[in-house]
C-alpha cells in the first residue's frame, strides 16, 4: 500500500468536502435566488469532487467512501484550515471562493500529469467543471470591485484576511517527498505556492484590486518540519526586516481550528447516529 498516495488523495478529498460543506451553508441565504441556485450547485460539485477522490482512496485501501468522508475523527482530516473557516459575510465568502478556486485550478492542472492514471483522469474531468467555478468567482469579484465603495472596501479587507491562510493550501502533505519521488505529486508544494502567488497577483491586478496583499516576502518563504513535526517558516524575516509567519498551518497534519469542531459535528451527525446505513 502506497502511504504517500493515500496522503495525497486524503488531502485532496478533504479540501473539497469541507469547502463544499461551507458553500452549502449559503443555500437559502445567498443574496438572491439565482445566486442561491448557483452557489448550491457549486457546493454540490465540490462534494462530488471529494467523492471522486475518496473513491480512488477506497480502491487502494479497501475502505468505504462514506466512512472516509463522514466516519473519521476531526484530527484525521487533512484539509487546509482556510476551508473550515466560517463563511462570514458575502465578501469573505467570495474572497475565499476566488482564492481557493485559483489554487485548485493550478493544482488540478499539475495533477493531470500525475503518474497515477486514474488520478490523472479525475483531474482532467474536474478541470472542466472547475472552469465554471472560476468564472463564477471572477464575475462576482469584478462586479464588487467595480461597484460601490463600501462593497469594494469590504472585498479588499476580506482578500487581505483570507490570503495568508490561502497560502496554507500549499502546506506540504505528509510524506510529500515520497509522493513527489513516486510521481504521484508532479509539482512540489513550494513550487505550486509560487505559481499561486504569481497567478493571484496577476488576477487581482486585472480586477483592479490591490495586488500588494501578495507580499514579496511570501514568495521566498519555505515551510519545513520542526523536530516536533509542526511546520515552521524557514526564512523568518521578510524583505522589510520584520518577522513573517504564515497563518492557517497545521491542517495537512490534522491540527485544526476550533471552527472545525462544530462543522464536523453537524456534517457527520447523521452518519454517526445511523451506523451501518447504506447511503
Amino acid at each position: 500500500m502506497n502511504d504517500s498516495l493515500i496522503s495525497l488523495l486524503t488531502a485532496l478529498g478533504d479540501d473539497e468536502l469541507i469547502i463544499g460543506h461551507r458553500h452549502s451553508e449559503w443555500t437559502g441565504h445567498a443574496p438572491h435566488i439565482e445566486e442561491d441556485v448557483a452557489f448550491s450547485s457549486i457546493a454540490q460539485d465540490e462534494i462530488g469532487h471529494a467523492t471522486a477522490f475518496y473513491e480512488l482512496l477506497a480502491q487502494i485501501t479497501g475502505d468505504d467512501p462514506d466512512r472516509l468522508a463522514l466516519g473519521r475523527s476531526p484530527d484525521e482530516y487533512r484539509h487546509a484550515i482556510l476551508c473550515e473557516r466560517p463563511n462570514g459575510d458575502w465578501a469573505y465568502t467570495l474572497a475565499r471562493h476566488w482564492l481557493y478556486d485559483t489554487a485548485d485550478a493550478l493544482r488540478l492542472e499539475a495533477l493531470s500529469g500525475t503518474a497515477h492514471k486514474d488520478l490523472a483522469a479525475v483531474a482532467v474531468k474536474l478541470q472542466r467543471e472547475e472552469r465554471y467555478h472560476m468564472l463564477h468567482a471572477t464575475t462576482w469579484m469584478s462586479r464588487i470591485a467595480h461597484g460601490p465603495v463600501e462593497g469594494r472596501a469590504r472585498l479588499i479587507d476580506s482578500i487581505t484576511k483570507a490570503f495568508a491562510e490561502a497560502l496554507a493550501l500549499f502546506e506540504p502533505i505528509e510524506l510529500e517527498e515520497e509522493a513527489v519521488k513516486e510521481g504521484w505529486l508532479p509539482v512540489p508544494s513550494d513550487e505550486m505556492r509560487s505559481r499561486f502567488l504569481a497567478h493571484a497577483a496577476d488576477g487581482l491586478d486585472q480586477l483592479g484590486l490591490p495586488a500588494e496583499v501578495v507580499s514579496p516576502s511570501d514568495q521566498s518563504a519555505e515551510f519545513v518540519a520542526s523536530s516536533s513535526g509542526d511546520l515552521i517558516e524557514r526564512n523568518g524575516n521578510g524583505a522589510d526586516g520584520r518577522e513573517w509567519q504564515p497563518s492557517g498551518l497545521g491542517g495537512r497534519r490534522g491540527t485544526h481550528s476550533p471552527d472545525f469542531d462544530a462543522l464536523w459535528d453537524e456534517m457527520t451527525v447523521t452518519y454517526r447516529e445511523n451506523p451501518g446505513v447504506t447511503w
